[in-house]
Order: structure tokens, then sequence, then C-alpha cells
């Protein structure tokens, strides 16, 4: 029997990684400001505000708000999910899985390295704050989410943690869901990935493509390059063609500059049949029809958001997840998440075998 389509809801299921599936993302958040595209750890909080939305991300010090790198793990669950939904599987927003199911799917090579580049991830994804208007009724300022809680590691049964219902919402609903190429996940820079998901959101497979006024992609991206360095690492992009599936061009002459993005031969489809890839009608801050036209472009402060939140141990007896209560401390390495020990344990939730075949 096919599971109700809420009945990810049930507080006492989780979601057992057990197979491999391809990474899929949410259309809400490709092209828009959710994640920072640098590699140094940003603290400065990221305001954007447009006629339909507006979308206020908080860093924690000394961490950093959550990089677009990050969201691999965002887009590697979503996957997982989606996968599940098309068997007819239940599904949870409480996850387990092991690393180096995430490392094959993913391509991550397997060693110390990785899992730093994980444990890190996790900490970024769990201390930043999300508040938006996008899908959150007119109380969203009332609701605001990290992209990941309640994560604990252990050595036997490696990372356990709590997705927010905002994501699952939309996850669920697999309208809302693209698949990604594989390529995307090789490619380094924070922008050139952002411009990937940008892509393909809005031009997805359609011949005519998608044409972008680049100065609403500054403000949209969220970057805290200056116009005129964004304008020239935009047109490198082009110039080199590292987006994959994808043609970019910059075009000059008119008041300001254009990005043309066309579909290539090699261009991704969508999920599968259950999916359209049909750019969504609220494409905003573009130069097509209905376009949406931004307020507030991104802004910086000298505030920050610290937050005593983190990573913790959790211990495992058969099948009863232990949850501890308190303020969590982030472990530096693996010996140190390995050795640490959880406050007294507030409930135990029945741990039911569902996921991936």
């Amino acid at each position: 029997m096919m599971p109700a389509a809420d009945s990810w809801r049930q507080p006492d299921r989780r979601f057992m990684v057990t197979g491999s599936a391809g990474p899929r993302d949410i259309r809400d958040l490709m092209g828009r400001p959710f994640f920072a595209l640098g590699h140094m750890a940003r603290l400065e909080p990221l305001r954007y505000r447009s006629r339909q939305m507006e979308i206020v991300v908080e860093a924690s010090a000394p961490l950093g708000m959550a990089t677009i790198r990050d969201a691999d793990i965002l887009l590697w669950l979503t996957g997982q999910i989606v996968d599940a939904l098309n068997h007819d599987l239940w599904v949870s927003r409480h996850v387990r899985f092991t690393p180096w199911r995430l490392f094959q799917d993913l391509g991550w090579a397997d060693g110390a390295h990785q899992y730093r580049r994980l444990y890190g991830a996790l900490a970024r994804l769990a201390e930043t704050r999300v508040t938006t208007s996008l899908r959150q009724g007119p109380e969203w300022r009332d609701k605001p989410f990290a992209w990941i809680s309640d994560v604990r590691i252990s050595r036997e049964d490696g990372v356990a943690l709590t997705l927010p219902d905002w994501l699952m919402e939309v996850a669920c609903d697999r309208s809302h869901v693209l698949s990604v190429d594989p390529a995307y996940f090789r490619l380094y820079g924070g922008l050139e990935r952002w411009l990937y998901r940008l892509a393909r959101r809005h031009a997805g497979r359609q011949k005519e493509g998608w044409r972008f006024d680049l100065r609403d992609l500054h403000a949209r991206s969220g970057t805290l390059s200056p116009w005129r360095n964004f304008v020239i690492d935009v047109a490198g992009i082009a110039r080199r063609q590292i987006v994959p599936g994808y043609d970019l061009k910059v075009i000059s002459g008119g008041k300001q500059p254009v990005l043309r993005i066309s579909p290539t031969v090699s261009s991704t489809g969508s999920v599968d049949n259950r999916v359209t890839p049909a750019v969504g009608q609220d494409a905003e801050h573009t130069i097509a029809h209905g376009a949406e036209i931004p307020l507030l472009t991104v802004q910086k402060t000298s505030q920050s958001v610290v937050s005593k939140r983190g990573i913790r141990p959790v211990t495992y007896i058969t099948n009863i997840i232990t949850y501890y209560v308190g303020d969590l401390e982030l472990f530096a390495s693996l010996s140190a998440a390995r050795s640490g020990h959880g406050k007294k344990a507030r409930e135990a939730v029945a741990d039911r075998l569902v996921g991936v075949p």
C-alpha cells in the first residue's frame, strides 16, 4: 500500500538510508541566496528581499554560514527521500545513514579528510538559522529553522539527524524536485555551482534557454564580491564553459550586461516521469515575462548570531535511539566525538527499519 502523503510527520519513525540514490535539488533553493558561496567562514547575515519573498540567513561564530558545498548533503538526502517515495516506501524527517554511503554516492574519497569535511558541513548546517517567507505564510518571522538538527554521530551507527519541516514539505512534493548532473559535484567554485543550479531551474531543457540581468543576479546570489568582480567572475566562467549541460554567454552593449543560458545536448533530464522540468512561474529577477523586481539587495551587518549548539554523539542500544537534551558541543575530531558522553536521556524513540531496499 502506498504511504500517505504526510506519512513523514509520524514522530516515531526513522528513515534508514540503506541503498544508493541519485541526488536531487529543490527548486526553492536553486538560484536564491540560501548558502554562502565562498570557502572562507561567512559571519555576516544574509538579508534578501523582493516583492514576492524575504530570506534571512544568519551565521554562527566561529563556524560561519553553511556553504553551497555543504548543501551537497541536503541534495543527497533529498534524492534518498524521492527514491524511497518512488518505491512507495515510508520516509521520515528523522534520518540515519553511514558516511560511507554518502561518500560513495557523491564521489567523495573515503578518508580522514572527507570525514573532517563531513563533520564541518554537518556543524555549519546545524548552526545556520534560516527565516523565509517562502511557503511559510504571514507568520514566517516566527518560524526560523536550521538546515538540520539533533545531529548525532556514533562509531557504530554513523550519522543521525533531523530535517526541517520546511524542507520535507517540498522534498515530498516531487513536483518541486529536479535531478542534478553528476558533474555538478566536481565543480569547485561556489559561483559556478550556483550558476548551474540557476540554469537547471530556469533554463531547464528549453531550447530557447533563459536570460538574466547580471545586476539582478548579483543581488540574488548573496555574494560578498563587489559588482565589478562579480561580472568578471561570471564572464570567466562563461568563457571557460565549465557549467555542465549549459552554454553561458555574457551579452553587453545595453544598459546592463545580460547572461544568456542555453542547454546543450548533455543537459540533465527530470527526476522521473512524475516531475516536469518546466521553469517555475515565480522566476524572479529575470528579464523574461513576469520578472520580479527586487526591493532590497543583499545587506551586510557587523552583528553575528552566536550559538552553543553543535554535534554530540548518541548511544544506540539495539533498536532504541537515545535523545539528549541541553547544549551541545562540537567535537573537532572523530576520536573526540567517539569519547563524548551525553546528558540524561529525555526520551527514546523506537527505530523502525524503513527506507530504500
